[in-house]
């Protein structure tokens, strides 16, 4: 595989394993995290079950994106990718972006409003790492031969 294959490729895993290590955090999290108490000025214990309960349900709702993502951009990587079919550099770049760009937004305005420090600057890294990635297979990717199984 040639150097700006292996890059491209590093680009995307660092998507597909962030994602599923944060999706694993959000999913089977028993509380909320410590960025969300500093947003709404409250810890845990403090909640009523209902709130609770609500808070978790977002926040499982928001890992299984996560998780789903990184098992799309996963099985990309491992099947068609190594091909070098370059539909798939299209797709795991949109499945990417549709995955960290609304979780940016929230994340960055709830750093706007509230003393939370939310981190919406690693959705941003993964877009950035997602087009760099793209550009890099699209334009080395169709000119390589396929990678042996």
């Amino acid at each position: 595989m040639k150097m700006k294959m292996k890059v491209a490729f590093f680009c995307f895993c660092f998507n597909a394993v962030g994602l599923f290590a944060f999706g694993l955090i959000y999913t089977f999290s028993g509380e909320f995290l410590p960025f969300h108490a500093n947003a709404i000025g409250r810890q845990w214990s403090s909640l009523s079950d209902p709130v609770q309960v609500l808070y978790l349900g977002m926040m499982r709702t928001e890992g299984a994106g996560m998780l789903a993502a990184a098992v799309a951009i996963g099985i990309l990587l491992w099947i068609p990718f190594r091909r070098r079919e370059p539909w798939c550099y299209w797709a795991m770049m949109v499945i990417g972006v549709v995955e960290h760009v609304p979780s940016m937004v929230g994340a960055y305005n709830t750093s706007l409003a509230t003393p939370a420090s939310s981190p919406w600057q690693l959705n941003l890294l993964g877009i950035v790492l997602l087009l760099v990635g793209l550009g890099l297979a699209l334009k080395n990717g169709a000119n390589a031969a396929p990678a042996k199984v």
